[in-house]
């Protein structure tokens, strides 16, 4: 039985004016009964709890039902009023740690990497200040990764994690900031690093072959091959360490080391095709074609070529066509005169499609096997040719040769073009339009659409084209054809967009009438008419009318007589976002009190950003630094960061921040959208509105008048009026 919603709501606003909270909450839970997922009511809650409940366990419940108004904001797209909701829990309890990070987390997904980093900071000190080593040292890592170009703070908490006997952990982040050496050219400072992790740890695989292979790069043969050697010491099946070594062996000249290393890869680690084994080394086929490769390099021209073509073979069995191709020609190139590997390259080039090499070759084959009598052979070939490409002369002329007298002249059966490339009509056809020309716009793609019936950009232009001759009866018509080539696509969007169009052509046409009412049926259909218009009520608080009037389209799409929606998307199409200032419920905390571990929000202010390191160069043991020195390498960054930010993705926090009643924070958002040339007037009113709120009246009017005498305003004004 479902619940009278108004109902409810009355009562617990009287029950709210008459101080009886505790019932005014139980009215709000009733409505959890029909919308168990309502994160407004969630919050509503919570604000009640906390507003007129002021023991701790009033308290409790307010944080209970914040989180889970948190939760449902965060699972439904709606991230800034997620934020909001955490930022309101700080208040309460500036110690939760965990609701730090997911604040950061949240603000990192949103493209709020400033925010992001003093959310992780604040966090990381509440860890630090309790002792969790390791824990705050997590945390570091994800600041760390929204600045992967600062390698010094990288370095610091990798020396840290040392320093706490964290050796895995450590070696991961001097992994990381290798990488980036290894990724900037910086080659000796990478090698440093792998050596620094081998002091630190002397069975490390990963940095053993690292720098092997860095040695090998520079051409210091015996080293490299001493390094990976060692690899495979403690880790014999390493496919990687197998591949750098035989690579060694064929740098350095050692051929016949190189050779013994694959065939014991072949013979002793069979494994399944395109795949490589349970023991992570490549697929068989890679170690073949090395093994072909240093062949040649041995001067044993037929052995490569026969392990070529061996390789052709296989990838034709494994249906790589596009590989084989590759492996017959290196055949070819090696040993011409193996007439198998032309076949087989014949045979390819007819299955791609590859005309010219068809020619090239079946005339190659067909000239030979003439030359040897075979003279049936050779007709075959002239044959296949000709069926690729009828007006071929020398094809045509070695046919006749090849055919008795009695025999007619091969003409090749009708050719069927797989294929129907409209794009030259279609090209016309812009060209046409743009000068002018419709109706020889619409002949040109009349004919395109009789070589590609289903072209849905020939009928799209068509369509254009009827309409602006006027001939709407036949836009229509286009309108309906690519309806149902949308239909067979399952393309509802664009379905909706053509019988709109349509019906905005002619409101009456049955066919049109009959669509919508499919429409109005298809399941597309039953959604929450109410949803959609909270949805839509959302956007329009936020200022995001384009969204909020592409909700209200979506609605009359679905109800075209819901009057509501006519009403409220007439009201948004006219709307002025700054004519009269909304009223918000103020709900003010205590402030919070500073902490005297450490001032996190004085540090950030004089913040710059460090320049990533240039030179590295050590094989010492590392330098311990402690966590202030970490603290002090964080803080760079942050102001110089946000001034790249999306001044967007700030304004709509602000907005968030406002409706939840943090109009501090929501300061502090629309501030940061000020240099922003599309926000500055709409971010300065809205901070003129929060400080009323605040009761800054003043300070309000001083904001308001220092955007309205901005050369931004006048702009706007010259704009709008």
């Amino acid at each position: 039985m479902s619940i009278d919603k108004s109902k409810i709501l009355e009562a617990a606003q009287q029950f709210t004016v008459r101080g009886q909270i505790q019932k005014a909450i139980e009215e709000w839970k009733k409505l959890l009964t029909d919308t168990p997922n309502d994160a407004n009511v969630f919050n509503t809650i919570g604000d009640l709890c906390l507003k007129y409940q002021t023991t701790e366990q009033g308290k409790e419940e307010a944080i209970s039902n914040y989180i889970r108004a948190a939760g449902i904001f965060e699972s439904s797209g709606f991230a800034l009023k997620a934020i909001a909701v955490f930022k309101k829990i700080l208040k309460i309890v500036p110690s939760r740690k965990d609701i730090f990070i997911r604040l950061g987390d949240l603000n990192y997904e949103r493209g709020l990497i400033g925010n992001a980093r003093e959310d992780y900071l604040a966090a990381a000190k509440l860890y630090s200040q309790e002792g969790q080593i390791r824990e705050a040292l997590d945390v570091y890592r994800k600041i760390a990764d929204l600045d992967p170009a600062n390698l010094n703070v990288r370095l610091k908490i990798a020396d840290i994690f040392l320093k706490e006997d964290l050796k895995s952990e450590a070696i991961e982040e001097y992994n990381k900031v290798a990488s980036v050496h290894i990724e900037s050219g910086r080659r000796d400072e990478a090698e440093s690093l792998y050596k620094l992790i081998l002091r630190v740890c002397p069975d490390d695989v990963a940095a053993t072959i690292k720098v092997g292979k860095l040695r090998l790069e520079d051409g210091y043969f015996e080293e490299a091959i001493a390094y990976i050697k060692k690899a495979l010491d403690h880790a014999p099946d390493s496919g990687e360490a197998l591949l750098l070594l035989i690579n060694s062996y064929d740098k350095a000249g050692m051929y016949n080391d190189a050779e013994a290393l694959i065939n014991t890869c072949i013979n002793d680690h069979p494994n399944q095709p395109d795949q490589p084994n349970q023991i992570g080394q490549p697929d068989k086929i890679v170690f073949r074609e090395m093994l072909a490769s240093i062949l040649l390099k041995k001067g044993e021209v037929q052995r490569a070529a026969d392990e070529y073509l061996s390789l052709t073979r296989e990838c034709i069995n494994r249906t790589n066509i596009e590989k084989a191709y590759v492996y017959a020609e290196k055949t070819i190139d090696i040993a011409p005169e193996l007439i198998p590997a032309h076949e087989i390259l014949f045979d390819l080039s007819v299955s791609m499609g590859k005309k010219d090499a068809v020619e090239d070759k079946g005339l190659f084959l067909a000239k030979y096997y003439y030359d040897m009598g075979d003279t049936s052979r050779a007709g075959d070939y002239y044959k296949k040719i000709l069926i690729q490409n009828p007006y071929s002369f020398e094809a045509k002329e070695g046919l006749a040769k090849t055919a008795p007298a009695t025999e007619p002249e091969y003409q090749p059966s009708e050719i069927v073009s797989a294929y129907v490339d409209i794009s030259g009509q279609l090209a016309s056809a812009d060209a046409y339009m743009k000068y002018g020309l419709v109706e020889k716009a619409v002949a040109e793609l009349q004919s395109a659409l009789s070589s590609d019936p289903d072209n849905k950009i020939a009928h799209s232009r068509l369509k254009d084209a009827y309409k602006t001759t006027g001939d709407l009866e036949k836009a229509i018509e286009e309108c309906l054809i690519l309806v149902k080539i949308y239909e067979e696509e399952s393309e509802g969007d664009r379905i909706a967009e053509l019988i709109q169009e349509a019906s905005a052509i002619n409101p009456n046409d049955r066919r049109i009438l009959a669509y919508k009412n499919r429409l109005m049926h298809h399941p597309q259909a039953h959604v929450d008419i109410g949803e959609l218009f909270e949805e839509a009520g959302f956007y329009a608080q936020q200022g995001m009318f384009v969204e909020a009037v592409a909700v209200y389209e979506k609605i009359l799409l679905i109800s075209p007589d819901n009057h509501e929606a006519q009403e409220r998307l007439s009201d948004l199409k006219g709307a002025r976002p700054d004519t009269a200032f909304p009223e918000v419920e103020v709900i003010r905390h205590d402030d919070v009190p500073s902490s005297s571990f450490f001032d996190l929000g004085e540090v950030l202010k004089d913040a710059v950003i460090e320049e990533p390191v240039t030179t590295f160069a050590r094989e010492e043991e590392p330098v311990i630094k402690s966590f202030d020195d970490l603290f002090q390498e964080f803080q760079d960054g942050i102001r110089s960061q946000l001034s790249t930010e999306d001044y967007e993705t700030h304004y709509n926090l602000g907005i968030a921040y406002k409706e939840m009643g943090l109009h501090q924070e929501a300061i502090e958002e629309f501030r940061l959208c000020i240099p922003g040339e599309n926000r500055f007037i709409d971010a300065s009113f809205m901070i003129s509105l929060c400080l009323r709120e605040l009761g800054e009246y003043t300070e309000a009017a001083d904001v308001l008048k220092q955007a309205t005498a901005s050369a931004q305003y006048d702009v706007r004004s010259h704009h709008c009026g």
